[in-house]
Protein backbone atom coordinates (compact mmCIF):
# COMPACT_ATOMS: atom_id res chain seq x y z
CA UNK A 1 0.00 0.00 0.00
CA UNK A 2 1.53 3.41 -1.13
CA UNK A 3 1.50 6.73 1.11
CA UNK A 4 -1.49 8.37 -1.13
CA UNK A 5 -3.35 5.06 -0.18
CA UNK A 6 -2.94 5.52 3.43
CA UNK A 7 -4.28 9.03 3.47
CA UNK A 8 -6.90 8.31 1.93
CA UNK A 9 -7.98 5.84 4.35
CA UNK A 10 -7.04 7.83 7.31
CA UNK A 11 -9.33 10.60 5.80
CA UNK A 12 -12.46 8.25 5.59
CA UNK A 13 -11.85 7.44 8.58
CA UNK A 14 -11.53 10.93 10.36
CA UNK A 15 -14.56 12.14 8.72
CA UNK A 16 -17.63 10.55 10.81
CA UNK A 17 -15.41 11.48 14.01
CA UNK A 18 -15.92 15.02 12.86
CA UNK A 19 -18.85 14.96 12.05
CA UNK A 20 -19.73 13.23 15.29
CA UNK A 21 -17.88 16.16 16.71
CA UNK A 22 -19.51 19.03 14.99
CA UNK A 23 -23.28 17.51 15.70
CA UNK A 24 -22.46 17.09 19.18
CA UNK A 25 -20.69 20.82 19.81
CA UNK A 26 -23.80 22.03 18.55
CA UNK A 27 -26.20 19.97 20.33
CA UNK A 28 -23.96 21.75 23.41
CA UNK A 29 -24.36 24.88 22.60
CA UNK A 30 -28.04 24.83 21.84
CA UNK A 31 -28.76 23.15 25.38
CA UNK A 32 -26.79 25.40 27.35
CA UNK A 33 -28.97 29.08 27.59
CA UNK A 34 -26.53 31.90 26.98
CA UNK A 35 -27.25 33.64 30.40
CA UNK A 36 -27.98 32.12 33.78
CA UNK A 37 -31.60 32.82 35.02
CA UNK A 38 -31.97 35.72 37.83
CA UNK A 39 -33.41 34.20 41.47
CA UNK A 40 -35.28 37.54 41.55
CA UNK A 41 -38.47 37.90 40.21
CA UNK A 42 -39.33 39.80 36.99
CA UNK A 43 -39.69 43.60 37.60
CA UNK A 44 -43.33 43.67 36.02
CA UNK A 45 -44.24 40.82 38.36
CA UNK A 46 -44.13 43.19 41.85
CA UNK A 47 -47.20 42.61 43.94
CA UNK A 48 -48.88 46.21 43.83
CA UNK A 49 -48.30 47.24 47.55
CA UNK A 50 -51.38 49.99 47.29
CA UNK A 51 -53.54 47.09 45.36
CA UNK A 52 -52.69 45.11 48.26
CA UNK A 53 -53.45 47.16 50.98
CA UNK A 54 -56.97 47.87 49.40
CA UNK A 55 -57.79 44.14 48.99
CA UNK A 56 -57.18 43.94 52.36
CA UNK A 57 -59.17 47.06 53.83
CA UNK A 58 -62.86 46.25 54.53
CA UNK A 59 -65.27 48.09 52.02
CA UNK A 60 -66.93 51.01 53.18
CA UNK A 61 -64.12 51.60 55.58
CA UNK A 62 -61.59 54.65 55.15
CA UNK A 63 -57.81 54.05 56.55
CA UNK A 64 -56.71 57.15 56.22
CA UNK A 65 -59.38 58.43 58.08
CA UNK A 66 -58.47 58.66 61.88
CA UNK A 67 -61.22 58.29 64.72
CA UNK A 68 -59.09 59.77 67.56
CA UNK A 69 -61.16 62.26 69.13
CA UNK A 70 -64.42 61.46 67.82
CA UNK A 71 -67.58 60.93 70.59
CA UNK A 72 -69.65 58.12 70.50
CA UNK A 73 -72.96 58.47 70.05
CA UNK A 74 -75.09 59.21 73.11
CA UNK A 75 -77.20 56.20 74.02
CA UNK A 76 -81.34 57.41 73.55
CA UNK A 77 -83.01 57.91 76.48
CA UNK A 78 -86.33 55.89 76.66
CA UNK A 79 -89.78 57.46 76.58
CA UNK A 80 -91.60 58.22 79.72
CA UNK A 81 -95.10 56.50 80.21
CA UNK A 82 -97.82 58.33 82.14
CA UNK A 83 -97.08 56.94 85.77
CA UNK A 84 -93.10 58.58 85.19
CA UNK A 85 -94.09 61.82 84.33
CA UNK A 86 -96.52 62.17 87.19
CA UNK A 87 -93.84 61.42 89.36
CA UNK A 88 -92.10 63.74 87.77
CA UNK A 89 -94.67 66.70 88.15
CA UNK A 90 -94.75 65.55 91.95
CA UNK A 91 -91.69 65.52 92.80
CA UNK A 92 -91.45 69.16 91.37
CA UNK A 93 -94.29 70.35 93.28
CA UNK A 94 -92.87 69.08 96.52
CA UNK A 95 -89.65 70.21 95.89
CA UNK A 96 -90.79 73.97 95.34
CA UNK A 97 -93.11 73.98 98.13
CA UNK A 98 -90.51 72.47 100.83
CA UNK A 99 -87.65 75.28 99.65
CA UNK A 100 -90.56 77.92 99.88
CA UNK A 101 -90.89 77.44 103.54
CA UNK A 102 -87.92 77.95 104.09
CA UNK A 103 -87.22 80.75 102.46
CA UNK A 104 -90.23 82.15 104.39
CA UNK A 105 -88.83 81.43 107.71
CA UNK A 106 -85.03 81.97 106.94
CA UNK A 107 -85.40 85.58 104.39
CA UNK A 108 -85.46 89.23 105.38
CA UNK A 109 -86.37 90.39 101.82
CA UNK A 110 -90.09 91.10 101.43
CA UNK A 111 -89.80 90.43 97.97
CA UNK A 112 -88.18 86.90 98.15
CA UNK A 113 -90.49 86.05 101.31
CA UNK A 114 -93.63 87.17 99.06
CA UNK A 115 -92.60 84.92 96.50
CA UNK A 116 -91.85 82.26 98.41
CA UNK A 117 -95.89 82.70 99.65
CA UNK A 118 -96.51 82.15 95.57
CA UNK A 119 -94.58 79.24 95.38
CA UNK A 120 -96.93 77.32 98.21
CA UNK A 121 -99.62 78.67 97.07
CA UNK A 122 -99.68 77.65 93.60
CA UNK A 123 -97.37 74.68 93.84
CA UNK A 124 -99.79 73.31 96.51
CA UNK A 125 -102.65 73.67 94.25
CA UNK A 126 -100.89 71.98 91.23
CA UNK A 127 -100.18 69.32 93.63
CA UNK A 128 -103.84 69.17 95.00
CA UNK A 129 -105.27 68.85 91.25
CA UNK A 130 -102.53 66.47 90.65
CA UNK A 131 -103.88 64.12 93.54
CA UNK A 132 -107.95 64.23 92.16
CA UNK A 133 -106.66 62.24 88.95
CA UNK A 134 -105.45 59.34 90.81
CA UNK A 135 -102.88 59.10 88.59
CA UNK A 136 -99.91 56.01 89.12
CA UNK A 137 -96.33 57.16 89.67
CA UNK A 138 -93.54 55.37 89.24
CA UNK A 139 -89.53 56.58 89.24
CA UNK A 140 -87.49 56.96 85.92
CA UNK A 141 -84.27 58.48 85.59
CA UNK A 142 -85.48 61.62 85.42
CA UNK A 143 -87.58 62.13 88.71
CA UNK A 144 -84.76 60.63 90.28
CA UNK A 145 -82.38 63.53 89.28
CA UNK A 146 -84.44 66.42 90.42
CA UNK A 147 -85.19 64.57 93.81
CA UNK A 148 -81.44 64.28 94.17
CA UNK A 149 -81.02 68.24 92.69
CA UNK A 150 -83.80 69.10 95.11
CA UNK A 151 -82.27 67.65 98.33
CA UNK A 152 -78.67 69.86 97.63
CA UNK A 153 -80.78 73.19 97.01
CA UNK A 154 -82.75 71.77 100.42
CA UNK A 155 -78.96 71.71 102.01
CA UNK A 156 -77.65 74.85 100.80
CA UNK A 157 -80.87 77.04 101.84
CA UNK A 158 -80.43 75.36 105.27
CA UNK A 159 -76.43 76.41 105.90
CA UNK A 160 -76.66 80.31 104.15
CA UNK A 161 -78.11 83.03 106.30
CA UNK A 162 -78.95 86.68 105.36
CA UNK A 163 -77.95 88.66 101.94
CA UNK A 164 -76.70 84.89 100.93
CA UNK A 165 -79.83 82.96 102.00
CA UNK A 166 -81.78 85.36 99.22
CA UNK A 167 -79.34 84.80 96.29
CA UNK A 168 -79.09 81.17 97.03
CA UNK A 169 -82.85 80.91 97.26
CA UNK A 170 -83.56 83.32 93.75
CA UNK A 171 -80.67 81.61 91.99
CA UNK A 172 -82.28 77.93 92.51
CA UNK A 173 -85.61 79.81 91.82
CA UNK A 174 -84.23 80.50 88.45
CA UNK A 175 -82.10 77.14 87.46
CA UNK A 176 -85.08 74.94 88.88
CA UNK A 177 -88.05 76.47 86.90
CA UNK A 178 -85.80 76.46 84.14
CA UNK A 179 -85.21 72.83 84.32
CA UNK A 180 -88.53 71.97 84.55
CA UNK A 181 -90.13 74.12 81.67
CA UNK A 182 -87.76 72.24 79.90
CA UNK A 183 -88.18 68.58 81.15
CA UNK A 184 -91.94 69.85 80.14
CA UNK A 185 -91.38 70.61 77.07
CA UNK A 186 -89.25 68.00 75.76
CA UNK A 187 -89.87 64.77 78.00
CA UNK A 188 -93.28 65.05 79.31
CA UNK A 189 -95.56 66.80 76.67
CA UNK A 190 -94.13 65.14 73.74
CA UNK A 191 -94.93 61.25 75.47
CA UNK A 192 -97.73 62.06 77.61
CA UNK A 193 -100.63 59.72 76.83
CA UNK A 194 -103.45 60.14 79.20
CA UNK A 195 -105.79 63.13 78.15
CA UNK A 196 -106.18 64.43 81.90
CA UNK A 197 -102.43 64.02 82.71
CA UNK A 198 -101.86 66.26 79.22
CA UNK A 199 -104.49 68.75 80.28
CA UNK A 200 -102.65 69.28 83.35
CA UNK A 201 -99.57 69.67 81.90
CA UNK A 202 -100.83 72.50 79.93
CA UNK A 203 -102.20 74.01 82.84
CA UNK A 204 -99.42 74.14 84.86
CA UNK A 205 -96.86 75.04 82.08
CA UNK A 206 -97.70 78.86 81.67
CA UNK A 207 -97.24 79.11 85.60
CA UNK A 208 -94.64 77.53 85.24
CA UNK A 209 -93.04 80.13 83.17
CA UNK A 210 -94.64 83.11 85.49
CA UNK A 211 -92.75 81.95 87.91
CA UNK A 212 -88.99 81.78 86.48
CA UNK A 213 -89.92 85.42 84.92
CA UNK A 214 -90.54 86.61 88.40
CA UNK A 215 -87.28 84.59 89.93
CA UNK A 216 -85.24 86.29 86.70
CA UNK A 217 -86.25 89.43 88.00
CA UNK A 218 -85.46 89.20 91.16
CA UNK A 219 -82.32 88.15 90.46
CA UNK A 220 -81.25 91.50 88.59
CA UNK A 221 -82.44 93.35 91.37
CA UNK A 222 -80.13 91.66 93.61
CA UNK A 223 -77.09 92.06 91.00
CA UNK A 224 -77.87 95.57 90.26
CA UNK A 225 -78.12 96.29 94.16
CA UNK A 226 -74.37 94.33 94.63
CA UNK A 227 -73.32 96.46 91.74
CA UNK A 228 -74.60 100.12 93.28
CA UNK A 229 -73.20 99.03 96.80
CA UNK A 230 -69.80 98.39 95.15
CA UNK A 231 -69.44 101.26 93.25
CA UNK A 232 -70.75 103.75 96.27
CA UNK A 233 -68.18 102.33 97.80
CA UNK A 234 -65.37 102.61 95.95
CA UNK A 235 -66.38 106.47 96.17
CA UNK A 236 -66.62 106.33 99.71
CA UNK A 237 -63.31 105.28 99.94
Amino acid sequence: MNITTSFRAIALLALPALAFVRCGGQQQVAETPSTMPSAEPPTDQTPDLDAGTAAQTPEGINVATSTEGTKPPEPKQEALNDAQIAAVTDVANSAEIAQAKIAQAKSKDAAVKSFAAMMITHHGEAKEKQAKLKLKTEESGVSTAMQADAGATLNALNSDTGKDFDKTYIAAQVSGHQKVLDTINDKLLPNVKDARLKAYLEEIKPTVEQHLKRAKQLQENFDSKSSSTAVSGKHTG
